[in-house]
Parts: C-alpha cells; structure tokens; sequence
C-alpha cells in the first residue's frame, strides 16, 4: 500500500492521512490517477496531454505533483515532492511526441547523464531519471528563483543591472565552469539557463547538449546544437570541436548582453564607449572571451576569473573603477599579490614553529590533482632509474628538514622513527635486493612525508596489504580522519562553501548541543562534496579496510579482537553518541568508530571504481552502527541517493609522494 512521507519527521503515514500520524505536520495532498482502459476516451488523448501532471497526482508512487512551474515546446517543469527523499524537487519531463525523435531523446538523457556527474552549490543537481506512461522525465534539484532571462527581461526600458552584480553573476559561473570543464563542456550557456535564487545564489542548468571529455557525445559534424548569438564560431564549424573556450566565449557574450543590454552583432563597440560607467578595462575582459579566435581568448575559467577580480575588489570596496586605467587596475591588483605573497611566507615560517608544515602546499597540490586521484590514481610514488641511490639526495633533504621540525607530537616521532627504520633497511638491500630496496625507500620518504604533512585531527596509514573478499590488496600511505564528520563541522560547511549548502532537513534549524554527535542523513554526494570543500576524498574501502585492521596488525572482526564485548562500540543502541566516546573503538591505526556509531560512506574498491555512480547504482557502506552490528571486514551497499539516521562519513586524505610534491614542500618551506 502506498504512504506518504511526513516532510518533517519523515514517518511514512496512510495515503489518506491529511497530517502526520506521529508529528501532526500537515501532509502533501496527494492522489492518484489509474490508467484508463483500452480504447476509452481518456486513453484516446492528444499525446500532447499525456505527460501533463496535475496537482495532487502521483507519479511512479513516489513524486507528489505540487503544481507546474514551467512549460516549454518540449515539455513541462514540476514542482513536487518526493515521498522517498522527503523534499521537493523538480520533474522536466519530456512529451510522448518526442520520444520517437532520436536526437532529442539523446539531448534529454544527456542533461542527466552528464549533470549527475556534477556535484557543486553552483549547478543544479539531478537526482533520477524516470518514465510515465509514454513519456520521461528527469528529477532534479528545485531551485526557488528566476532565470537570469527573466530578471533581464523585467529591467525597465533603459536599465541595467549594477555592474557589481553583473560582474559576481559572471564569477559564479566562472566558479561552476572551473568545476565542469573537469569532466564536460555546457556547449549552451545563456541566460535561460542562468538560475538566481532570492539569496543570490547562481546556479547553472540546462548540459543537455554538454560534450564529456572523455566520452565525445555522439553527434554528427554537421549537425549545429546550441543556441545562436551564444555560441562560439567553432560551435557553428563542428559542434564536436570545441573545448572550455566556447564556454567562455558564450559567457562574455552574456556579460556584454548583461552591461549593454543587446548581444553583439558585426564589430561589437567597445562597452566603455556606449556607457561612461563601465571601465575600460572591461573593454579587454570581454575581448578575451569573444575573439572569433580561440586561441586569443581566456584558455579557462580559473584565467577569466582572476581578471575580473580585481574589478570586483574594487567594487566591493565602494571604489568606482571608472576612475582607474587597466594598466592602473592591474597594477593595483598585483601590489596586493605581492603583499599576499609576503604573508604567505612569513605564515609557512610560522608554521615551521609548530607541526603541518606544508599542508597547505600539498593540500594545493593534491587539489590540481584531484582528477587523477579520483580516477583512482592514487600516491604516485618516486622512480629512478638509479634506484636508492638515486632516492638518497630527496630522502636526505627530506630527512634533514622533518628532524629539524620542532615540537613533534608523539605520532610525529613515531613516523619519523619508522621512517628512518625503512630508510636503513632500503639502503642495506641496495646490492642484494634492489626492487625491495626501492620499496623500502618509497615507504621511508611518505613517512617522512607524513611528518611534514600531519593535518590535524588525521592519523597517517602506513602503505601495506589489506585482505578484502578473501584477496591481498596493497595500498599506497594515506591519511584518514581520525573521527566521523560532526555536525558542528557539516554545519560550516554548508554556511562557508560558495553558493551554500544545505543542513539535512531532519535536523531542523536549531543543532545547539549536537556539535559534536556524527553528522546523520547525508547522501553519498553530500559527503563526496563536503571532502571536497576541504581538499580531502571519501576514502576508498580499500582505505577504510587498511585503517581498520590493516594486515594482521588488528582483528578483523572488531578494534578490541575477535569476540564482541558488551559496551566495547555504539551497536544495536537505538541513538548515535558524540564522537570518540567508547575508547576500545579504537583501531590499530588510530581511528575512532569503525565499528560502531554510524556507518560510513566510502568510494568503490578501485578495480571496480568509477567517478559517479550511474542510475540504480549503491555504493559501499563499511562499518556498524547504533542500529546494526557489523564486523570490520564486512561491508554493505545502499542506494548513493539514502539518507538515514546511521549513515554518516569520514574523509581521506591521499599522500602525494612525487618527487615533483615533495620538492615543492620543501621549496615552500625554503
């Protein structure tokens, strides 16, 4: 029999009910509509009709329609409520008539392929893909708001927006873009497809026709997709050769359309001319973007941004930059570089007082390689064609400079200590064992490494064997946090990150006194994008497993051995417990309730990983929790949309061991 979801405590309630059962919270009106017979009339209706919801109605047993908040030649947007997830979403559904049209049904699956691949404040999510009756739809993220089309086309005669808001519409895009182009290009930005919500938040939408990078959309050369007036000239060619580039082109057509309110047509004139309250450094801004050749415009959206900053502190200051040159501009903006430069150093010489140092060089690092390690690169370690001998000037360098660290905590000593160890042992297999010499060598340099890393409240996990499944895994040197993600923690995150993020719904607006419990009821993706505001990983399982039990070094059953002790873990306790409160939960690597609390989210085993998951697809889960016992080697799987009161997660951290990573560690330090 089907229920209805209580938006507020999420107890599934009759589908008759008009209020909660068990919270009284007055429940979605909702109803449903059976399929006519066989040749009746209703069957009979215009296939134009047959995808059009109406309010009440519920579609797939599962979506609640609440009303339609758009409607287009191809179909209608609904606002509804989805009784799995308990919150309201948006269905864009696509008419039966269309279904038979190849291209179009390729466009539509396309936007939900390629969205569901990005996980950012500043692009609408897509959650599903489904059907009904002869038509699809696609359920994504509700976004309360306009378009940037609509908040234009409402200006009046004459009127534009103000140049500081224009120009942080513009850098929040340029932030969504720097995300995107990791993995797809939009290939179709305009102002439709810009998302402003009461807050200011921007949001871009609409990668219908976005091309993946590593996987060309199947489209015919002569075939042009996109939208004219926005689109680059090379679009117009082939609609397969572009890269990040015709985005930017079509942002800065959008940018002289925002400050002049038209497109540019012929030899645009320059914007500073036509409006004496625009600068003329926007004059070459939008140069950059808009040049019929590529190759003179902005190569991505990182370079775009930085030349639009310093306009905007400007702005921000309460400056007129009209005032200024662009020699004058940049000139400013370079100053306050230097300055920034000087700060960083005497912060690093700071650092070097107490522990961490270089974090933050690593940090950055790893962060302009997140791609390779979320493709399941993992630590590259050093070669050399010389073997250990070849190691012994960056591995005395490195000794050298972690030794003269003051104040090490004792995790610090311990890693320096078996590093040294590794380091004698590599050097005396030089000539009797090379390959395990260099082994020995590679470990020795990532506990140097951890040394100088030791971000806090991690604990660095030794490279080694892990047995999964009944196979013998090796894992390269990570860092694993040494607790689960709290509340208080998730909570800043979702305040600070660009654009903002939002609090599970069952925690309601008033937290005070959980700061410290395991952050519950969050997805996979909400854990996959906190680890990234912080330029962490979920860890993989084959991390969590190696920091669990490692290879002999701990049971694999539980922290304490192998029998269950009463009291040793939050297990079967019917509520979660602040974090680190049952100290026998603490495993041989130094992590805090792996066997008990909340179970945790983690990415695949790498031989069967891929970087977001697909329809259908559950991710792993490892770990017990207050509602369920669970032995360390074991793991589960669920849905990587759940959320529940005994899901949680912790992140990872990879050691970047290259010899390019540990010479720039050390250059920041010198």
């Amino acid at each position: 029999m089907a229920t209805v979801k209580c938006p507020q405590c999420s107890y599934q309630n009759q589908i008759d009910a008009q209020a909660c059962t068990q919270c009284q919270a007055p429940l979605p009106r909702v109803s449903f509509r059976p399929s006519p017979p066989p040749g009746s009339v209703s069957s009979q209706q215009s296939s134009s009709d047959a995808l059009q919801f109406t309010r009440g109605q519920v579609v797939n047993n599962r979506y609640a329609v609440l009303g339609m908040i758009g409607r287009g030649g191809m179909g209608c947007i609904y606002k509804v409520h989805d009784n799995v997830l308990g919150e309201e979403l948006a269905l864009k559904t696509l008419l039966p008539q269309f279904t038979q049209e190849k291209m179009v049904v390729d466009r539509f699956l396309n936007e939900a392929r390629i969205t569901r691949k990005l996980t950012h404040p500043n692009i609408v999510r897509v959650h599903d893909i489904g059907s009904a009756g002869r038509g699809i739809f696609i359920s994504m993220e509700y976004v309360q708001g306009n378009s940037l089309r609509d908040i234009l086309q409402k200006l009046p005669s004459g009127q534009r927006l103000p140049l500081k808001q224009t120009l942080y519409i513009i850098d929040q895009l340029c932030i969504a873009l720097e995300y995107a182009h990791r993995f797809t290009i939009h290939r179709d930005i305009k102002p439709e497809n810009v998302m402003i919500t009461p807050d200011n938040q921007i949001k871009l939408m609409d990668f219908g026709i976005s091309k993946l990078m590593d996987n060309r959309f199947n489209t015919s050369a002569s075939v042009v997709m996109g939208t004219p007036f926005y689109m680059s000239p090379e679009q117009y060619r082939n609609t397969r050769d572009v890269d990040a580039r015709a985005d930017i082109y079509s942002v800065g057509i959008m940018l002289y359309e925002m400050l002049t309110g038209a497109v540019p047509t012929g030899v645009p004139k320059p914007v500073s001319e036509a409006f004496k309250d625009i600068p003329p450094v926007m004059d070459d801004l939008l140069k950059r973007c808009i040049d019929q050749d590529r190759e003179k415009r902005f190569k991505n959206a990182a370079e775009m941004r930085t030349a639009l900053q310093p306009v905007l502190e400007l702005l921000k200051q309460g400056k007129d930059p009209t005032r200024y040159t662009t020699r004058q501009i940049y000139k400013k903006a370079a100053g306050k570089a230097d300055t920034t430069r000087l700060w960083m150093a005497m912060a690093i010489v700071m650092v070097l007082l107490g522990t961490g140092a270089a974090l933050w060089a690593l940090e950055s690092y790893q962060r302009k390689n997140a791609s390779a390690v979320e493709n399941g690169l993992g630590a590259v370690v050093v070669r050399s064609q010389e073997g250990i001998e070849g190691l012994k000037p960056l591995a005395n360098r490195l000794k050298n400079t972690v030794q003269s660290l003051p104040d090490k905590n004792n995790s610090q000593l311990q890693w320096l200590s078996d590093g040294d160890a590794l380091w004698e042992e590599a050097l005396s297999f030089s000539r009797s064992d090379p390959a395990t010499a260099q082994r020995r060598g590679e470990s020795a340099l990532q506990h140097y490494l951890a040394v100088l890393l030791s971000p806090p409240g991690m604990v660095f996990v030794p490279a080694g064997p892990v047995q999964i499944d009944g196979a013998t895994v090796q894992v390269p040197g990570f860092f694993m946090d040494q607790q689960e993600v709290t509340i208080g923690e998730y909570a800043a995150f979702c305040q600070q990150v660009p654009g903002g993020w939002s609090l599970p719904a069952e925690l309601g607006g008033n937290f005070e006194g959980w700061e410290k419990y395991p952050v519950p009821y969050v997805s996979w993706f909400d854990a996959r994008a906190f680890a990234a505001w912080k330029g962490r990983f979920l860890p993989t399982r084959e991390q969590w497993t190696r920091a669990a039990y490692g290879d002999g070094k701990g049971s694999a059953f539980f922290p304490w051995g192998d029998e269950w002790k009463d009291g040793g873990a939050n297990v079967q306790t019917g509520q979660s417990a602040p974090v680190e409160s049952f100290p026998e939960d603490l495993s041989w690597s130094g992590c805090y309730d792996l066997a008990g609390n909340l179970s945790e989210w983690v990415r695949p085993a790498k031989a069967e990983e891929s970087s977001v998951p697909s329809f259908g697809v559950s991710m792993p889960l490892c770990g017990g929790s207050f509602n369920r016992q669970l032995h360390l080697y074991q793991s589960e799987t669920r849905l990587f949309e759940s959320r529940s009161p005994d899901l949680g997660f912790r992140c990872a951290l990879e050691v970047p061991c290259t010899r390019q990573a540990i010479e720039a560690a050390l250059d920041h330090l010198h």
